[in-house]
């Protein structure tokens, strides 16, 4: 599982595994508890993101480009 997507296609083709009596309830909410521990990674990474004003590029896991060009650095005011 590389991004996002991936994790989609896992989660459908699970629903669909149980819909069609290939796996039991049981296996499906393993994958689906494994799926929520990765969504709860991706939520840290959208957060870093909103911390850092956009300027965070993340894994990849979420397929998005940092928003705003990078920032010039601080330069310090003489007084």
């Amino acid at each position: 599982m590389n991004n996002l997507s991936d994790l989609r296609s896992i989660l459908g083709d699970a629903m669909r595994k149980v819909m069609a009596g290939e796996i039991s309830v049981d296996q499906a909410r393993a994958v689906a508890q494994v799926a929520g521990e990765v969504n709860a990674t991706a939520r840290l990474e959208v957060d870093m993101a909103r911390a850092t004003d956009g300027d965070f590029r993340g894994s990849g896991f979420i397929d998005v480009e940092p928003r705003i060009p990078p920032r010039e650095p601080l330069r310090r005011i003489a007084p």
